[in-house]
Order: C-alpha cells, then structure tokens, then sequence
C-alpha cells in the first residue's frame, strides 16, 4: 500500500513538473510573438487537463493514506 501512495505521490510530481514545463513554454512563445492562437488554446487545454489529473491524484494520495493510517491503528489495538 505505501509503494502505491509513493508512485502517486511521484506522479504528482512529475505532473507538477510538466505543468510548469508547459507554462514556460506558453510564456517563451508568446514572448517571441510565434504562439498562434491554435497552439494557446492547445496549451492551455493541456495545462487545465494536467492540473484536474494532479487533483484527482492528490485526492487518492489523501484517501489511501487515510485508510492505511485506519488500518494501522485498527492493527494497534
């Protein structure tokens, strides 16, 4: 269960990584005036659609680390 919360917990962070890769190539290409409204909105799309996936992994991270932390304490007693 702990290897599973920590592959999520890289994947989150590799999403967070690419979010920000995407974000400054959204901002280098509007600064050298070649980012035509197509690539903007794919972009942006992209970035909307890595930050929904971050949440919703971060969500599973939350919850598969409450119920290992349930667990433990129900193996406690």
């Amino acid at each position: 269960m702990e290897q599973l919360i920590n592959n999520y917990i890289t994947s989150c962070r590799l999403a967070k990584e690419r979010i920000g890769e995407l974000t400054r190539r959204e901002k280098e290409l509007g600064r050298s005036g070649s980012l035509t409204e197509a690539e903007k909105l794919d972009l942006d799309r992209r970035i909307k659609m890595l930050y929904v996936e971050h949440g919703q992994m971060m969500e599973v991270v939350n919850y598969l680390t409450g119920y290992l932390r349930r667990v433990e304490q129900r193996a406690e007693i």
